[in-house]
């Protein structure tokens, strides 16, 4: 057996939009760097290169056109895009927004699926998004019957989907694991947050960089080597979100200084949950918290009382985005993950 040299970056869940332009670029860049830093000549993206289904902007669109155009160009790499959910206006087509690149030199969309023999010991499956109750299944198993797949060779699939388990409360609509078995690994994105689902080979490798407060800061980068292994790569060029928990007898002096040296770090925006009961939530000094660095306060009593240091009118009329901010929201002070909430959202007509 040869010695195992890396072959492939993964990165999945960037959600380029009008919004995170900027931030879009660093994490790009900071994928590039590690494609050159080991020599890797294979950039592949799991799904979700976008963030909106509806339609995207001129400054979006420009923004992946560089990025493509200097991944090829500037470091002469192979880029192999999967289309996710949000790729897509219709989710059972085959083109999403990233196919507006499909023609470009050395870049490949992915229709459904595709090989890619990365060593004499390993091919590398990558699969588009399909719906996990629509026509997914159908095309795995085309997928296996079209490759016949070696069993000689480690076999990595590489997919955008939700899988029971995936998620601490699991949904009917999610797809079983055990359809995976014809193959050594899953490595998926679609859940932001990192997971290896128990019992299986199957594994969720987080999303390239965090998007808000209620997903965990294990963000970043898979590196895929010529023996089915991997190694992940901690995203440090983008904004960070932190939660912070104290008990208000403790907000003290030492905490505000702990506090004050996190928001040090221009990277992160900070929640602070403050644990008190009704009678102490009058007291808590909200200005102090945000002097210190907090961007946000949660007041968390026998009733739980969200207090937010950017304040927000109530009087607002809702369409679907609007809808899907306030989900994110909610999910964001509750720190639990947006993404299944977000997936039958994005159903809505």
């Amino acid at each position: 057996m040869s010695k195992k040299s890396p072959c492939a970056l993964l990165i999945n869940d960037i959600h380029a939009s009008k919004d995170n332009i900027a931030e879009f670029r660093k994490n790009w860049n900071e994928a590039l760097q590690l494609c050159k830093q080991n020599e890797i000549q294979y950039l592949i993206v799991g799904g979700d290169m976008w963030l909106s289904r509806s339609a995207q902007t001129l400054d979006v669109l420009m923004a992946v056109r560089w990025a493509i155009l200097e991944a090829t160009k500037q470091y002469g790499l192979y880029v192999i895009i999967a289309e996710g959910n949000h790729c897509k206006v219709n989710l059972e087509n085959m083109e999403g927004y990233s196919h507006v690149f499909s023609d470009y030199e050395n870049v490949e969309v992915i229709n459904d699926f595709t090989e890619i023999d990365l060593s004499d010991e390993l091919s590398l499956y990558v699969m588009s998004y399909f719906p996990e109750s629509g026509s997914f299944i159908e095309r795995l198993d085309s997928l296996q019957q079209e490759y016949n797949i070696d069993s000689q060779k480690k076999n990595v699939l590489y997919i955008h989907e939700g899988i029971r388990g995936g998620l601490a409360t699991p949904s009917d609509d999610e797809l079983p694991a055990n359809i995976f078995k014809g193959f050594d690994s899953v490595l998926v994105g679609h859940y932001h947050n990192r997971k290896h689902i128990p019992g299986t080979q199957i594994e969720y490798i987080g999303s390239s960089r965090q998007h808000n407060f209620g997903e965990d800061e294990e963000k970043g980068y898979t590196i895929l080597y010529t023996d089915g292994s991997t190694k992940f790569v901690k995203n440090e060029a983008n904004q960070r979100y932190r939660v912070i928990e104290v008990d208000v007898a403790d907000m003290d002096d030492d905490f505000m200084e702990m506090l004050a040296k996190v928001k040090a770090d221009s990277r992160y925006k900070v929640k602070v949950r403050v644990k008190c009961n009704s009678a102490q939530s009058s007291s808590v000094n909200k200005q102090q918290l945000a002097e210190a660095g907090a961007n946000k306060i949660e007041l968390v009593t026998e009733q739980t009382e969200v207090m937010r240091t950017d304040h927000q009118s109530i009087t607002q009329k809702f369409d679907k985005s609007g809808i899907k901010e306030e989900y994110t929201n909610f999910c964001t002070q509750k720190s639990i993950d947006n993404q299944l909430g977000l997936h039958y959202l994005d159903k809505l007509k």
